[in-house]
């Protein structure tokens, strides 16, 4: 069993990502502009592409952010949003990064990313965005049909290793997080599961209510449904904090101290790199006061999800370590 990177500042990479575009000690010296030479920006509507489909936790969280945002902007200036899909994801993010980098046109960058640039799927890099605010930083969770008979972390262990190949966990495919998640469990245990894909993590649900495998990692908006009605229960998150929504629902490191991971799904509302710093700062401030009101943070209880308030410099170092862990985590997955 290889070891996993931990959760842990990469202080060589971080150094790397000092001279990021909104950085503090910028945004800060924005602030103390002289008289005369204030910002002249935004003077039209801002539009954000968002990658993935309506309806679904990026599109919602990213567009309840804009409208939490929205009244902070000049008058006559609104936050727009459009969904172009395809490619993963890449469709959408190519698009913002072939435009102007005039702070016109931002775009959401998340864990996805982060995981087919490790697996070389793509040059595209998350480092290639300046990351402006976070709309949402879920937690994946082991989710598992009512009646299994296991209740815990620990029993679901011990279970596997008394079935090797016989338990099947469903994903999203090859480069989504809910693939990487059974990876990475079953290479910190040094479990023996069969994994089958699906078309998506609604999908991998659904399976797991008929009784076509035994468990999925899912963020819980896609369970939510079945878990209120008693036809699922969650075994644990795959995070360091329970999750506020779901204060039952205990953690993998509350019994396990040891493991040194994370699987977050978490996006981040973004410029691509080369936007002047000044407008990065002037982004940054008017997000990331949206996504810690109280407006946003309601809306996100809502939708049963939470989100990881940062300034850019620490979304930076958030995102080098996330690296450093997929890169890892992916360096013997092999992807046709």
């Amino acid at each position: 069993m290889r070891k996993i990177l931990s959760f842990v500042l990469i202080l060589a990479m971080v150094g790397s990502l000092a001279a990021g575009c909104g950085k503090k000690e910028e945004k800060d010296a924005s602030s103390d502009k002289k008289e005369g030479t204030e910002l002249d920006y935004p003077k039209q509507n801002i539009n954000t592409i968002i990658q993935f489909s309506a309806g679904g936790p990026t599109d919602l969280s990213v567009r309840a952010a804009l409208d939490a945002a929205g009244p902070k902007l000049p008058s006559g200036v609104n936050f727009m949003a459009s969904n172009v899909t395809g490619g993963a994801g890449l469709v959408g993010l190519n698009q913002v990064a072939t435009s102007k980098t005039d702070g016109y046109t931002l775009g959401c960058i998340n864990v996805d990313l982060a995981i087919n640039y490790a697996l070389g799927r793509t040059d595209m890099s998350p480092e290639d965005f300046v990351p402006l605010a976070c709309s949402i930083g879920d937690p994946y969770a082991l989710v598992v049909k009512s009646d299994a008979p296991y209740d815990t972390m620990e029993e679901f262990v011990e279970y596997v290793k008394a079935h090797p190949g016989e338990v099947s966990i469903g994903d999203s495919g090859v480069g989504a997080a809910p693939y990487l998640s059974a990876v990475a469990v079953a290479d910190y245990f040094d479990l023996d599961y069969k994994q089958v894909s699906y078309d998506g993590s609604s999908d991998a649900v659904t399976a797991v209510v008929g009784g076509h495998i035994d468990g999925t990692y899912t963020q819980l908006s896609p369970a939510m449904g079945q878990l209120e009605a008693g036809g699922l229960k969650a075994i644990a998150t795959l995070s360091n904090d329970r999750i506020e929504a779901w204060p039952d629902i205990p953690t993998v490191k509350e019994t396990y101290p040891d493991v040194d991971f994370e699987i977050l799904g978490w996006v981040f509302i973004s410029a691509y790199k080369g936007t002047d710093p000044e407008i990065c700062g002037y982004l940054e401030d008017v997000l990331g006061e949206a996504v810690k009101s109280e407006e946003f943070q309601t809306t996100l209880k809502e939708l049963n999800m939470q989100n990881i308030p940062m300034t850019t410099e620490e979304a930076q170092e958030f995102i080098a370590e996330q690296l450093a862990f997929y890169k890892e985590l992916c360096k013997d997955i092999k992807v046709e």
